[in-house]
């Protein structure tokens, strides 16, 4: 359980670095485009791969710190027995929706990589790169809900 903890945690820490060299790319773009006349061929593009990665990476951590946006309009109004049921009900969905992720995006991003698809722009980054972070993020993601699952159950969960 520890380990699938760090490494959400370390992922979702690097997605925040992430995020920080992004800006850095998109500053650098704007001030080679608007203020030397001189796009760059790689800061767009290479911020949105970065981008897809951060953002589906960090999901897992926020799953284990429970910062994950909800309604809560029901379940507020419940007792502490039928809010530990309910978070038995989302994180079952978190796994199921995770499984069919994985399920069905594997064979996308396996597709791509063996027929060799590329974005066909500039850099012709290849397409799996972008196409693999759905299937291994949600795969933490799925492991994350497990571990969250067997907390609650032992009486160690929110």
């Amino acid at each position: 359980m520890r380990l699938i903890d760090r490494l959400s945690d370390g992922l979702a820490a690097l997605s925040g670095w992430a995020l920080f060299v992004i800006g850095l790319m998109l500053a650098f773009e704007v001030v080679a485009r608007y203020f030397f006349n001189a796009p760059t061929i790689w800061a767009e593009e290479l911020s949105r791969l970065v981008f897809v990665w951060a953002t589906l990476a960090a999901a897992a951590s926020l799953l284990r710190k429970d910062a994950h946006i909800r309604v809560t309009v029901v379940t507020e109004r419940l007792g502490p027995g039928g809010q530990r049921a309910m978070r038995f009900v989302s994180l079952a969905f978190v796994i199921v929706l995770a499984g069919l992720v994985v399920l069905y995006g594997t064979p996308i991003a396996w597709d791509s990589f063996t027929r060799g698809r590329t974005t066909g722009t500039m850099m012709d980054i290849p397409n799996w790169w972008a196409q693999a972070a759905v299937p291994l993020s949600f795969l933490l993601l799925g492991l994350q809900a497990l571990v969250e699952t067997l907390r609650l159950a032992i009486g160690r969960g929110a």
